[in-house]
């Protein structure tokens, strides 16, 4: 796919090994919260999927919490750049090609999933459900989700055309990555619950709302865990 080439070249340009992890990723792994419920000390040993990793900025925080690190990506060319990154920094992950909605693992392998401004990436002929559905595989009954969602009114959106249902198709990236490309987008936390509660429950939900001189980033921050399939 073309974005798989954009993707690729963006990735693979950068030359520095030092990445730095995302401000929620930190703080929904580390921070105390009233309204935040995941257990701190059940990390070392854990297995989690880092979902569309982009450069491996989360990576070193994994490592330090315990945690045994799968990646996937849309492109090899990314894999092999950010698997020689960590070998740099003394990371040892295991990084595969794939997509949101084909997670090339087993069914509840995972203990964990991050989802980094990720998961919302919708494939041709997908829609989100489809994302969900593969994530909360992959994952074991009781596993934790964490993912970024964007915000009705974030950057990304202006212009977009919209699908169907939630869906957008970018128009108008200022990075110019992405035109082209599907988003699924969420207006309210009640609309993230409800389409979310098919395969999660225990719902924390919070969002981040930043101008960054000129690009004002909206975006739900989420952990949730996958229900028990009573099928």
């Amino acid at each position: 796919m073309l974005i798989s080439r954009k993707y690729a070249s963006r990735y693979t340009s950068d030359k520095a090994n030092a990445v730095y992890p995302v401000e929620f990723v930190v703080r929904a792994f580390l921070g105390t919260y009233p309204g935040l419920h995941m257990p701190r000390d059940q990390y070392d040993g854990r297995r989690i999927l880092d979902l569309g990793y982009g450069d491996g900025r989360n990576m070193p925080l994994l490592k330090n919490l315990g945690m045994k690190i799968h990646g996937v990506e849309i492109a090899e060319e990314i894999n092999r750049h950010v698997q020689e990154r960590m070998k740099v920094l003394g990371i040892r992950v295991e990084l595969k090609v794939g997509t949101n909605a084909h997670i090339p693992y087993g069914s509840g392998y995972f203990q964990y999933a991050l989802a980094c401004h990720s998961c919302y990436y919708v494939e041709p002929g997908d829609q989100f459900c489809d994302n969900l559905a593969e994530i909360a595989r992959v994952l074991e009954t009781g596993g934790y989700f964490i993912a970024s969602l964007p915000m009705t009114g974030s950057y990304i959106l202006k212009n977009a055309k919209p699908v169907s249902d939630g869906h957008y198709e970018i128009t108008n990236d200022p990075y110019g990555l992405r035109n082209g490309t599907v988003f699924r987008v969420f207006g309210s936390k009640q609309e993230i619950r409800k389409v979310f509660s098919q395969f999660f429950c225990d719902f924390n939900i919070g969002y981040c709302n930043d101008m960054f001189w000129g690009i004002h980033q909206k975006v739900w921050i989420l952990v949730c865990r996958k229900k028990e399939n009573k099928a």
